[in-house]
């Protein structure tokens, strides 16, 4: 049943049973007064070329039968499903369509002023929906108007932001009516969606029943599949409510796919697959257990970990007390230790008291005894006052005698003293002075004798060696005799620096001959290992592989594990006699792959390799795989079955190599999956072999690769070519020769190098012989010009010193004369002064004897002074010894006093302190100051209190708070002991809230996970394919389960996990296509939607999926289904239950057209006639 829509405007109009003529079109010819353009929809329905009544006023659905000469399918269509009709262009049977609809189902969509269209109506079939026409012509407007009608948000459209901007160009306000099939006994709901552009507001109508609703609120609210509806709250919850009990999800991708959220789809992460499959496929309750599962996991989790830290914890503390315990035994030591001290303080006081009171009464008795000697002593005083008076009248006496004559003998001592020096004095400095000239005469004289002695010896020295003619010296022939040994000299070294300079570059050239030497050693060495032989030949197969292989051997420090080196590298075959079977196995990317063990290696080694960075090498030809503890799969049969069927073995058994890269051939190139047989297979055993699961085998030099398809088995037999990275590893002789010729070269070029070295050496040394002769001739002659210069020199300078010589003699030999008359002189004159000093000196003596009579009778007078002070002193020190025992006696008595009234006050005061004490000891204490032994004194406690403290300091302090941290310690440990069997309890419900939960829901999920992998596997082997879908279990964390989608496009491949990444788009979105209809059989939504989901695809899959999905789509009791598509391949298959809407747009298109289909099946039958 085709519809005509146009792009602008449409109109429903009468069906085929209209008299009006639908032979032909009636378009007349276009003109500049044409009307503006309408589409109009019709509905025609046809039964062997009769029209009848719509009565359902749906019309009616086209189903066209093949001819009886053949289906017009291709043969991978001919497999169809059980009443599935195709149709070709040769015309066939038209059916009624008598499939109703489910509760839930859009039985009519109308929209005016919407994006594309003025005004549309549709009305779709209960099952298959075709939506076709070209793009651009609004096929997908059908699409935003059953998401905005029924409520839903434009962000599940993902195009426009604001649903104002879903109002066609040029209005102000849009309509959208949808009328859902009601569930059975009630009226069909209608929802009318007024959207007006101004203010971005809409306003929604229930069955006849407005209610305004704000966009921009609704947006947010949508997100979390909730209608918000602002106004009358009871019309809101209305709809709300008639959406969900409809099971109708937009938000849901797997029921509502519009074309610009199929990459959207193709991009859900395997855990947001499972949510929208549960949503889709489940019922409600699924989804609520696994969410609830999600939350009691992750409190589980919670649970486990607080449980664990308590325990941690717990240990920590009893660690922690176990250690505290030895220091809170040493602080109860301490403190009662300190609780001695304590008490011999508090018994100071008592101790103390006895001792006051005892001193105060030794003090009081002592004050009495003192009073009493004063009063004795006062009374000896007085009569002892008057003796010393006399005596100091006497010695004033007396003192007044010794000052006269002290006087009278200062003055004569004055006159003798001037005398001394007047007279005596004079002369003696003038005869002093006459005696010092004439030593200093004697001295000089005989200086000058001594000194004309050596003169003498002197000047005959002299003569004696001027009686020898000095030395001729021939300057000229001694400079000329220089120049020429100084010439030789430079010539000899010049010769050796030559000989230098051409030995330096000769010994560069041999030591680089020597490295290069080494170098072709070390290749020698690699190459008749294998490992040198593998690396050569990895360099051949890829340079850029052997680079960073290079690097990667150089910078292992650089990675967290170390990466693996291709299998070409570090793979051996156990039997160099299957090498060829063996690589026949492995592409060269898979031989030539590096395998890094964790993803953070991985992203770091593609960045050297392909990053942007200055570290990186910028290679291209590098293939890195990398593989986080894959363990390498187990063997899909047993060995004694892959022998009954006339194996050796798989391609595993024969392969060894670093685990991980053997895991990565096993994922790569299915190395475990794949038997060898090292003999050939029969014909029949090749056909046995199709009856097994096995694809692919190799059998001696052939390896077989089946593919089914369709049931038919075809085999491709491929050639075992020979093996180059795990063959036999044979010395490149080739190389090895070149290597050897090269060194033989290498050493013949040394040895020339060396023999001119030599010879130079040899002319050097002459060279250096002949240098050290003339160095040695050079130095000889200018020594002996050196010398006789010399003795020229000393022989002038002999002269000259002679006549000086002979100057001084004579000048000294005049000076006799002047010595002795001046002697004559200064002999006569001392005389004649000493003769004076001797009269002078009988005058001096008689003053001295009258100086001496008056110092004798100055001593007299001064002795009996002394005696006179003497007895005097004796007496007033007697008195003042008397006075001084007075006075201390006075202060010893008042001391003593003080001292008794002290002692008794400070008997009193520590009387008090221990009154006060007492009343507050305890009885304990108490008793301990009873039993303090009257005889122990204040010093013995103070000795008792210091042994204490250093008992105490020996006893270490350590924490003074650990007995207190001791207690609270224990107390918490109590506490959390008691918390930890809390928390076990409550782990222990939870464990079986999730058991008994997941014993609900994982079943389901097991089970509708199978039925949808059921469906989508058999999708996929319809067009020669493989797939399947698994649920993905993470034990004990349920919100990272998920579905895997899991596919094989190739038949040399293996199941593949659906990515971005490895398919390609139309792989992908036959992947998604088949998921969806796989969904189809178990859909709990009354309706799907799939938006030009073929984009992508080939012609091939196109038509395959199109097949497979009119096959699924049209069975009996499925939901309603959309199919937005903007092309349709020719020969496709129909089926009765499906429904084509075609989709007409264009500026020239009558306002009113109607479609004859018979028309159009009567030229189809026609051109099939005349090509058979």
């Amino acid at each position: 049943m085709p519809s005509l829509v146009h792009k602008r405007s449409a109109q429903h109009l009468t069906d085929s049973s209209d008299s009006e003529d639908l032979s032909s079109w009636e378009s007349p010819a276009p003109s500049r007064n044409l009307k503006r353009p309408r589409t109009i929809p019709e509905e025609v329905a046809f039964e062997d070329e009769v029209s009848e009544e719509d009565p359902d006023g749906e019309g009616s659905d086209v189903l066209v039968k093949p001819d009886m000469d053949g289906s017009l399918l291709s043969e991978a269509d001919s497999d169809q499903e059980e009443g599935e009709v195709a149709m070709g262009y040769g015309g066939g049977e038209i059916e009624r369509n008598i499939q109703p609809f489910q509760p839930g189902s859009i039985v009519r969509i109308k929209a005016e002023n919407f994006v594309t269209y003025t005004a549309v109506e549709f009305f779709p079939g209960p099952n298959l929906n075709m939506v076709i026409g070209p793009n651009g012509t609004g096929k997908s407007t059908i699409v935003c108007a059953i998401c905005l009608g029924l409520g839903s948000s434009p962000a599940n459209l993902g195009r426009a932001k604001e649903i104002s901007e879903f109002v066609k160009h040029g209005c102000e306000t849009a309509t959208i009516e949808i009328e859902l099939q009601g569930k059975e006994n009630e009226r069909n709901p209608i929802i009318k969606r007024k959207i007006g552009r101004e203010n971005n507001t809409s306003t929604f109508t229930l069955n006849g029943r407005a209610q305004a609703m704000n966009e921009e609120f609704v947006l947010l609210v949508l997100k979390c599949a909730h209608v918000l509806l602002l106004g009358s709250s009871s019309t809101s919850g209305k709809i709300t409510k008639l959406v969900k009990s409809y099971n109708i999800q937009i938000d849901n991708l797997c029921q509502f796919l519009p074309q610009d959220r199929v990459v959207e789809f193709a991009g859900l992460t395997a855990i947001d697959l499972l949510t929208h499959t549960q949503r889709a496929a489940a019922p409600p309750e699924v989804l609520g257990h696994h969410e609830n599962l999600k939350k009691l996991g992750k409190r589980q989790k919670e649970l486990l970990n607080e449980l664990e830290i308590d325990r941690n914890q717990l240990t920590s503390m009893k660690a922690r007390q176990d250690a505290l315990e030895q220091d809170v035994q040493r602080l109860r030591e301490r403190q009662v230790i300190i609780k001695e001290i304590e008490l011999l303080e508090k018994a100071k006081p008592f101790v103390k008291y006895r001792a006051a009171r005892s001193l105060a009464k030794d003090a009081k008795d002592a004050s009495k005894v003192a009073e009493r000697e004063l009063r004795e002593l006062e009374q000896q005083v007085e009569p002892m006052t008057e003796a010393p008076k006399a005596k100091r009248r006497y010695q004033k006496a007396l003192e007044r005698c010794v000052a006269a004559k002290k006087k009278e003998l200062e003055a004569k001592e004055g006159a003798v003293a001037k005398f001394k020096d007047d007279v005596i004095g004079k002369a003696d400095d003038k005869i002093t002075d006459i005696t010092d000239k004439m030593d200093v005469a004697r001295s000089a004289e005989q200086s000058r004798k001594q000194q004309i002695v050596r003169e003498k010896e002197k000047i005959a020295k002299l003569k004696k060696q001027l009686e020898e003619d000095p030395p001729e010296v021939d300057l000229a022939y001694y400079n000329r005799k220089i120049g020429d040994s100084n010439h030789e000299v430079r010539d000899m070294k010049e010769r050796i620096d030559d000989i230098d300079s051409e030995i330096r570059p000769m010994v560069e050239r041999a030591n680089q001959i020597n490295g290069q030497i080494s170098r072709k050693s070390k290749d020698l060495q690699d190459l008749n290992s294998v490992i040198g032989v593998r690396e050569r030949m990895l360099e051949r197969m890829s340079r850029d592989t052997h680079q960073i292989w290079q690097w990667i051997k150089t910078h292992r420090d650089k990675f967290e594990q170390e990466i693996l080196g291709p299998p070409v590298l570090t793979c051996n075959v156990t039997d160099p006699r299957h090498a060829d079977v063996v690589e026949s196995q492995l592409g060269k990317t898979d031989k030539l792959a590096l395998v890094a063990q964790n993803k953070g290696d991985y992203r770091k080694l593609l960045d050297v390799c392909f990053g942007a960075g200055p570290d990186s090498l910028k290679l291209r030809d590098v293939t890195i795989r990398e593989n986080s503890n894959v363990p390498i799969p187990p063997l899909p049969v047993s060995p004694e079955e892959v022998r009954s069927l006339g194996f050796d073995g798989f391609t595993l058994n024969f392969i060894d190599g670093p685990p991980p890269v053997i895991s990565m051939l096993c994922q790569e190139c299915r190395i475990h999956t794949t038997p060898i047989s090292f003999r050939e297979f029969t014909a029949a055993q090749n056909k046995n072999m199709e009856s097994t699961r096995v694809n692919r085998w190799v059998a001696g030099r052939n390896m077989y690769t089946l593919r089914r398809r369709y049931n038919q088995v075809m085999a491709n037999v491929t050639s075992i070519r020979n093996a180059q990275a795990f063959a036999a590893q044979q010395v490149d002789t080739h190389a090895e020769q070149e290597i050897r010729r090269s060194i033989g070269e290498m050493e013949s070029d040394l040895e020339d190098v060396r023999g001119k070295i030599e010879e130079l050496k040899d002319s050097r040394t002459t060279f250096v012989t002949k240098y050290k002769a003339a160095q040695a001739a050079n130095q000889k002659i200018k020594a002996e010009k050196v010398a006789k210069q010399q003795e020229v020199a000393k022989h002038v300078k002999l002269k000259a010193t002679l006549a000086s010589a002979e100057e001084d003699l004579k000048r000294k030999m005049g000076g006799g004369e002047d010595y002795r008359e001046n002697m004559r002189r200064w002999k006569s004159r001392k005389e004649a002064l000493v003769m004076e000093r001797a009269a002078d000196a009988q005058k001096f003596a008689g003053l001295v004897k009258g100086l001496v009579a008056i110092h004798n009778e100055l001593i007299l007078c001064q002795i009996r002074l002394a005696e006179a002070g003497s007895d005097a002193e004796i007496l007033q020190r007697r008195i003042e010894d008397v006075l001084r025992d007075l006075k201390t006696k006075k202060t010893e008595s008042t001391d003593l006093a003080q001292r008794a009234t002290e002692c008794a006050a400070r008997a009193r005061a520590l009387q008090g302190a221990c009154r006060k004490i007492i009343q507050g000891l305890s009885p304990e204490e108490s008793d301990y100051m009873n039993q303090i032994p009257p005889e122990k004194n204040a010093e013995e406690i103070e000795s008792d209190i210091e042994i204490q403290n250093t008992r105490l300091g020996l006893l270490h302090e350590g924490n003074p708070n650990a007995i207190k941290q001791y207690e609270d310690r224990a107390t918490k440990i109590r506490n959390l002991e008691d918390k930890i069997t809390e928390r076990e309890k409550n782990l222990k419900k939870h464990s079986a809230a999730i058991a008994e939960l997941r014993g609900k829901w994982e079943p389901v999920i097991d089970r509708l996970v199978g039925k949808i992998s059921t469906a989508f596997s058999k999708s996929f082997e319809k067009i020669n394919c493989a797939g399947e879908v698994r649920v993905h279990k993470e034990e004990d964390e349920y919100d990272k389960w998920a579905i895997q989608i899991l596919v094989k496009f190739r038949a040399n491949e293996s199941l593949q996990v659906l990515n971005n990444q490895r398919q390609s788009g139309g792989e992908r979105a036959v992947s998604t296509v088949f998921y969806l209809m796989a969904l189809q059989s178990l859909a709990r939504s009354p309706f799907r939607v799939v938006d030009e989901i073929n984009q992508g695809m080939d012609p091939r899959n196109e038509r395959l999926v199109h097949h497979r999905m009119v096959s699924i789509a049209c069975q009996e009791y499925t939901s309603q289904y959309f199919l937005i598509t903007p092309k349709l391949l020719p020969d496709l298959s129909y089926h009765k239950r499906m429904k084509v809407h075609c989709i007409f747009s264009g500026d020239w298109l009558q306002e009113e057209i109607k479609l004859d289909p018979d028309k159009y099946l009567r030229i189809g039958a026609r051109v099939k006639a005349i090509a058979h």
